[in-house]
């Protein structure tokens, strides 16, 4: 699609503030303003399971906390076949370290009063011979933008949705209690998917539950909008995690906390009952602290019936070409030593590198036609997605004229993106909304390919969300696994991108790389 010239210079400040959106794409950030915290619209409440979490002995959380800590699902799944744990015991641990440090965390919207419900459920059907799946009495998070029926609100962290409640689960979620997880509370975000304000560049802020924090620093940012899922998975406040991408959103906060996160292959996953901000982007994936959790999650929430874990091996890499995309990640100051260790472990794992370069063919005014495509994303897939679950307001400048009747309540940290942004929206037609969509999903396709083919790569590493515009776009398959701490202390994720339906094998990669390389930093104090 192309743009006149002034038509270009009018977007100009809706570029830069898109830019920002989702904050530095890696490296040494600098330190983000301070941002205050505010109080939550809806305290957590604890009082369901009071008298259990009052009588769990020390010594079972204890041992429960040791096998979250140091393990997998696979060894939590081992530890309740035999007895040595069991769902509600890991239920409750999980409930009192929430109770522990979400006040200063912010991981969390609003806890599930059914999970002890749901976990002791979970034991009853195992004790009957009857588990349901590989994630049976896995205690799980939400991001608050995936729909889930009542109790449970969906509020996209926004204040207009604040008592929103989904008539019926997200496709995802059901899948999720028929593999009989437990459903342990829904995780805060960035406000509607990071387009309401930057917050000093922290990211992560929302209306419902003030701003997260990343356990790894107060001081450091958390990145995208799956922020909470990040934060409580990094923080051992969650087994695993559901979140979802729409531009770096889940790779970026789980680079910055020392997570494993994964956006799956375009329709992988279905986005049904996801809050929408791009549709064309938009894909919920897994967040876990290891990329066997990953594919145990993935595997519970896709929509085929492949086995991700079967084909998770040492030797994925072997013989197999990386194409390190060496120009861009060596470009950002303070990676150069992560990027050594990258590549050295990448070796270790048997591959062969090459160096790779995604060449950037943009038509005239790509910049801007982004910038547009997320603005009209706004006003053509969030707005109705919004009116839907009955936020009250059609349009943009109606969610504004909302927000600053109570902006302390409302947009406690402020409103600008959307407010720079929501003119821009009011010229694209829904027509031009979706010819956007299929020209820059061509484009950022056709670019990926092309440093695939040149390189002779089957895999491409990148670092945190550095090249998302690419991947994201096309619904080309991400997963980012850590790499180590930069010397803000900031921890970083190597970035691997698969070719499309390539799924499987991209997680095989991860987890070959993740074995060689053993580079995942824990928070202090958690």
């Amino acid at each position: 699609m192309k743009y006149t010239a002034s038509q270009c210079a009018a977007l100009a400040g809706g570029i830069a503030l898109l830019l920002a959106l989702a904050g530095p794409a890696s490296g040494q950030a600098t330190a983000p303003a301070t941002v205050a915290q505010v109080e939550r619209l809806r305290p957590l409440d604890f009082s369901p399971f009071e008298p259990a979490l009052s009588a769990l002995p020390a010594e079972r959380r204890a041992a429960a906390e040791a096998l979250l800590r140091n393990g997998t699902i696979v060894d939590l799944q081992q530890g309740m076949a035999s007895g040595q744990l069991s769902s509600e015991t890991l239920t409750l641990t999980l409930l009192q370290r929430i109770r522990q440090h979400d006040g200063k965390l912010r991981a969390y919207l609003e806890l599930n009063p059914r999970a002890l419900d749901e976990a002791r459920q979970a034991d009853r059907l195992r004790a009957a011979g009857k588990p349901a799946g590989p994630m049976h009495g896995i205690a799980v998070s939400l991001k608050d933008n995936i729909d889930t029926a009542g109790p449970m609100h969906t509020t996209a962290g926004a204040a207009v949705l604040l008592n929103h409640v989904a008539k019926a689960d997200a496709p995802l979620v059901a899948q999720l209690r028929a593999g009989g997880a437990v459903i342990l509370g829904k995780a805060n975000l960035s406000e509607l998917a990071g387009v309401v304000a930057l917050a000093g560049g922290f990211g992560g802020t929302s209306a419902v539950g003030g701003r997260a924090i990343n356990p790894h620093g107060d001081a450091l940012p958390t990145g995208g909008s799956s922020s909470g899922s990040a934060v409580g998975v990094a923080a051992l406040l969650a087994v695993v995690s559901v979140g979802t991408e729409t531009s770096g959103s889940l790779i970026a906060p789980s680079a910055w906390q020392g997570a494993v996160g994964m956006k799956p292959s375009r329709g992988l996953v279905d986005g049904t009952g996801v809050v929408p901000l791009l549709t064309n982007n938009d894909s919920p994936g897994p967040v876990a602290r290891s990329v066997t959790d990953a594919a145990l999650l993935l595997d519970a929430i896709d929509t085929t019936a492949v086995n991700y874990t079967v084909g998770l091996n040492a030797d994925a890499l072997v013989g197999k070409t990386v194409g390190l995309l060496a120009g861009d990640i060596l470009a950002t100051p303070g990676q150069e030593l992560l990027f050594q260790r990258a590549t050295v472990a990448l070796l270790a794992a048997g591959a062969q590198v090459r160096p790779a370069r995604i060449v950037n063919t943009p038509e005239c005014c790509a910049n801007e036609v982004v910038a547009v495509f997320l603005a009209s994303g706004m006003r053509h897939d969030m707005m109705p997605g919004l009116a839907a679950r009955g936020a009250g307001v059609a349009t943009l400048d109606g969610l504004l004229a909302t927000m600053r009747t109570d902006p302390a309540r409302r947009m406690p940290f402020g409103a600008e993106l959307i407010e720079a942004l929501a003119p821009v929206a009011a010229k694209i037609s829904l027509a031009d909304h979706q010819a956007m969509g299929r020209e820059l999903t061509r484009a950022a396709a056709a670019m990926l390919d092309g440093a695939f083919a040149a390189s002779g790569a089957d895999v491409l590493m990148s670092f945190a969300n550095q090249h998302s515009t690419y991947y994201a776009t096309a619904g080309y398959p991400a997963i980012t696994v850590s790499v180590g701490l930069l010397p803000d202390g900031k921890p970083m994720g190597i970035t691997l991108i698969g070719k499309p339906g390539g799924d499987a094998t991209l997680l095989a990669q991860a987890y070959a790389y993740e074995q060689a390389s053993r580079l995942r930093p824990l928070p202090r104090g958690y």
